[in-house]
């Protein structure tokens, strides 16, 4: 599809302005976008290293509430003897200090205690101290052996299920809380005498206040992780107490970072954002709190400043795009002009429709064009009518070269046979003969129908039969169909004339001429005729060709062929074909194509009657 200059115009003026101020859009927006980016993460490594820094400072405030036991000496005094030992004083100690300890901080669910000196342990939960127990064997508990061995005094149980305690506390409430356990090793400071062991169960309350004001609870995501990937803390409360396998935290956890931050991004098929971690030591633990932004939430200030940007850009590319059109129509309406008046004049129309295309440079172009097609108008009238009736008189001579000629044979013809005493052959011939001169001097027809032309040159061959004795025969082939198709007139008896002239007559064997008018395809009508004369060589036939094409001088013997030639493409133009193939001693083969429909009218105002 081509495209005009206004269109290129147009296009050329919004791309001049469209692509700088969208270059400069898209380098604000990427720079904005990463200014945003950077800022971001870097104030939420500040969040996560200040909820990093509470939850540091809220452990050591769990971790200071044994050390109350050091303290009371009484109550030490009994962890050291045991509880048996003056047992009613005892129990009444253990119950006072252990309620004092629970009452310490109010997100603590269940205390437990084991003395080592007699075996005997305590729980507390909802407010109320259990009977005394019995543990035989405090290696039982896993954590309490993790403890013996870990020169920590301290051990924390990530976040799990709250569990009773050698079967002291009762749970009715289903589904179990979550807690997360702290497990203290009782020591006698002066001789290292293991006093027993003190476990706080605490909830995550505090842990939730801590960290859930750091995050977008609607589109992001917290996890707090222990040194073995088990969920301490999430956003997503299913997750908690889970191990964490997922890719990304490998890549955290398999990163030495400097300072324990690291940020990435992720791109799958669940998220599309950035991770932002962070590390804490904490009762002699590390604790890696990881947050994951979405780029929804990263990119949100860029994208507003972006939409204000494009917003701007829509209205100065609407300015833009209306002026452009503006400054196109202006610019192109005196080209349009002239390329309408350019096709007028392809028609065969030599006038122009407008006064003037203004005073700049286009109305300078179109006083030029006016006065150009005036000249040309002129001129063109005066060549063509001259060449049509050059053509015309070509014709004419084309005429009265044949008819004495051909007159004078044919009267022979039929002087001979008039001595011969056939006095109806003779009136048949004489019949035909003026057919042939009535049909020679219609001087005021250019073209007639396909079966006048044929019915001339039978009557033309008939006399050419009886002046060669029966020495050439010929056949006629035409589609029905064409018999009232137009075509030019004269065309087909210079064809025959020359068969006789220069091929018929040099060759002592029985002459053979074919003449078929068919239909070459929907709009074109073929006209062949084909000899057995002596032909001509390659170079005679390219000779000949030459002259057809060329305006060539002393070419006697081509004048009939090139004559036809010539009105052809007068009448037809380009839609007209003529032809001309030969081998010597064997053929000569003239194919002439024809278009069917034809603007009779405009070859009609171009012709010349006499």
């Amino acid at each position: 599809m081509k495209r005009g200059i206004r269109f290129k115009l147009i296009i050329f003026l919004l791309a001049a302005t469209i692509i700088p101020f969208g270059i400069s859009i898209i380098s604000i927006y990427i720079y904005t976008k990463n200014s945003v980016v950077n800022r971001f993460v870097k104030n939420n490594h500040v969040l996560i290293n200040k909820s990093g820094s509470d939850l540091k400072n809220y452990f050591e405030e769990i971790n200071n509430i044994p050390l109350s036991i050091y303290t009371n000496r009484p109550y030490l005094e009994v962890l050291e003897n045991g509880a048996t030992e003056f047992i009613d004083k005892n129990q009444f100690e253990i119950n006072r200090n252990l309620l004092n300890l629970y009452f310490n901080r109010r997100e603590i669910e269940q205390m437990h205690l084991y003395i080592e000196r007699g075996k005997d342990d305590f729980s507390v939960y909802n407010a109320k101290v259990s009977g005394r127990g019995k543990l035989l064997n405090f290696k039982d508990f896993p954590i309490y052996k993790t403890l013996m061995k870990d020169e920590q005094f301290v051990e924390i149980e990530s976040t799990h299920d709250i569990k009773s305690y050698n079967d002291l506390s009762d749970f009715r409430v289903k589904p179990a809380k979550q807690v997360i356990s702290f497990h203290y090793r009782l020591m006698n400071v002066t001789t290292d005498q293991l006093l027993g062991f003190l476990s706080i169960d605490v909830r995550l309350d505090r842990i939730k206040e801590i960290f859930d004001r750091i995050y977008d609870k609607n589109r992001e995501h917290l996890y707090v992780l222990d040194e073995d990937g088990n969920v301490f803390y999430s956003s997503n409360g299913n997750r908690i107490g889970e191990k964490l396998t997922n890719s990304w935290y490998k890549e955290i956890n398999n990163t030495k970072v400097e300072k324990g931050q690291y940020d990435f991004e992720g791109k799958n098929k669940h998220f599309k954002g950035v991770y932002v971690s962070d590390q804490v030591k904490a009762s002699g633990k590390t604790w890696t709190i990881i947050k994951s932004i979405p780029y929804t939430n990263l990119y949100q200030d860029a994208n507003k400043i972006l939409i204000i940007n494009i917003t701007i850009g829509a209205i100065s590319v609407l300015f833009v795009t209306v002026l452009t059109i503006l400054v196109s129509v202006k610019f192109t309406n005196p080209i349009h002009t002239l390329i309408r008046n350019i096709k007028r004049i392809e028609e065969g129309e030599l006038a122009v429709s407008f006064d003037s295309l203004g005073d700049d440079e286009f109305g300078q172009l179109g006083q030029h064009f006016t006065s150009m097609i005036e000249k040309i108008n002129d001129l063109y009238i005066k060549e063509y009518k001259l060449q049509i009736e050059n053509k015309t008189n070509q014709l004419k001579v084309l005429q009265s070269q044949i008819n004495p000629h051909f007159l004078y044979n044919s009267l022979q013809s039929i002087g001979t046979l008039s001595l011969k005493n056939d006095g109806k052959k003779v009136y048949k011939l004489l019949t035909s003969l003026s057919k042939i001169m009535r049909y020679s001097m219609r001087n005021n027809e250019d073209f007639v129908r396909v079966v006048d032309e044929i019915n001339h040159i039978k009557d033309y061959l008939a006399l050419q039969n009886e002046r060669y004795d029966g020495k050439f025969e010929y056949k006629l082939n035409v589609d029905e169909h064409l018999y009232f198709t137009s075509m030019p007139k004269m065309t087909l008896q210079p064809l025959v004339e020359n068969y006789f002239k220069h091929g018929f007559e040099r060759k002592q064997n029985l002459g053979k001429l074919e003449i078929s008018i068919s239909q070459f395809d929907f709009d074109t009508m073929c006209i062949k005729l084909i000899d057995n004369g002596v032909g001509v060589d390659q170079k005679k036939l390219e000779k000949i060709q030459f002259s057809l094409m060329n305006q060539a001088k002393n070419q006697k013997e081509s004048i009939g062929l090139k004559n036809i030639n010539d009105r052809i493409q007068l009448y037809y133009g380009e839609k007209g074909k003529f032809f001309i193939e030969s081998k010597q001693h064997e053929h000569f083969i003239v194919t002439i194509y024809l278009p069917l429909h034809v603007d009779r009218g405009a070859i009609e105002n171009e012709s010349v009657n006499y």
